[in-house]
């Protein structure tokens, strides 16, 4: 997130003995997020058959696996943070993120956000691979080497348009709660944390991972990927 449940098969493919369940985060929006996800975790268990799960977030994900490790502490024996984006409040990080435009005007002008979610999804209807090229313009070699992928590129599509067309809304909500300061939730994780980071990552800069690592402490393990940067190191991870 964002993105969709197809962002999961990456790590399928690096995976492939693990039972790997998506929770369908853009249709789990209601008006109390935290109980939006809580509903798609529990048929998420259903799913699985299991009353404890290694839950696993992406990107701006990571805010939502850790507000389930927090309220559910006792399904959640383990949680992976890929790519993690940290909350804003734990450090000067926006200045460094390839999406700081986005994120500022989720918290300055959210009017001009919905206008830029409709203008992107607009692309995306029409063409989509000209929205690709214009978020991965500056993107590095791995990246780059992933976009030569046709089932990569689809599973772009696939998330820009659930993103950005089907589930704008969702998408917006998700955003605008990731701008507000959800520190506190930190301290509340009792399973043990895997952080996963590309070190050359401009989505969520590295220094993001660093501070995860001080504030859980001695229960976290970091796997630093060398030369990857988001999707790639969402790639790269092992579970």
């Amino acid at each position: 997130m964002p993105g969709s449940e197809a962002d999961a098969e990456l790590l399928r493919q690096t995976n492939p003995d693990a039972k790997i369940i998506a929770l369908p985060l853009l249709d789990a929006v209601s008006e109390n997020l935290d109980l939006g996800i809580q509903n798609a975790f529990d048929a998420a268990l259903d799913q699985a058959g299991e009353s404890q799960v290694h839950l696993v977030g992406f990107s701006i994900g990571t805010m939502v696996a850790i507000k389930l490790a927090a309220m559910r502490p006792e399904n959640v024996s383990q949680l992976s943070l890929i790519s993690a984006a940290a909350p804003l409040s734990l450090g000067n990080f926006l200045p460094k993120m390839a999406g700081k435009p986005v994120f500022d005007l989720a918290m300055k002008h959210p009017k001009l956000l919905r206008l830029l979610t409709w203008f992107q999804g607009a692309i995306v209807r029409v063409s989509p691979n000209t929205l690709i090229k214009m978020l991965f313009a500056n993107s590095g070699p791995r990246e780059k080497e992933l976009l030569t992928d046709p089932s990569f590129t689809e599973i772009l599509i696939q998330g820009l348009s659930a993103s950005l067309v089907r589930r704008s809304a969702s998408y917006i909500a998700y955003v605008s709660a990731y701008v507000t300061d959800w520190s506190d939730t930190l301290h509340r994780v009792k399973s043990p944390v895997t952080l996963w980071h590309g070190t050359k990552d401009t989505w969520s800069p590295p220094e993001m991972a660093e501070e995860l690592e001080r504030v859980f402490g001695q229960k976290t393990t970091v796997n630093l990927v060398e030369d990857a940067e988001h999707y790639s190191t969402l790639k790269a991870a092992l579970l």
